[in-house]
């Protein structure tokens, strides 16, 4: 009972698949037909998009590469040349003896000289 369900569905969708197989190899290779018909339509047809090289940049173009370097190299220069900045610390805001509130600053450390041997050793 079985194998006649196996044979009768073969023979009743066997035909209809063979049709539904055949019908898209037949669209493929229209379509490889075409594209291939396309192909040699447009070998006739050659455009070509390759940049074409201009030469060397401008003359304007290299002076004024060459002062912007100039300029830097001196900015650069005069920063490195400049003495070393004024060392500075924070103090932090306190209340003063008002009873204002005095905002923190960066205030310049004051220079002292630092300690003899005999002046460490007294400590």
């Amino acid at each position: 009972m079985i194998r006649s369900i196996f044979v009768s569905a073969l023979f009743f969708f066997g035909p209809a698949l063979l049709m539904f197989m055949l019908r898209n190899l037949f669209l493929l290779f229209k379509g490889w037909l075409r594209l291939r018909q396309l192909r040699k339509k447009q070998e006739h047809e050659v455009i070509d998009i390759t940049p074409h090289k201009h030469g060397s940049p401008s003359m304007l173009f290299n002076i004024v590469a060459i002062v912007v370097g100039l300029v830097c190299a001196f900015l650069a220069w005069q920063e490195m040349g400049s003495g070393p900045e004024e060392r500075q610390h924070y103090a932090p805001a306190y209340i003063d003896e008002y009873g204002k509130i005095v905002p923190g600053a960066m205030v310049p450390v004051e220079k002292s000289t630092p300690p003899t041997p005999d002046q460490s050793a007294d400590k």
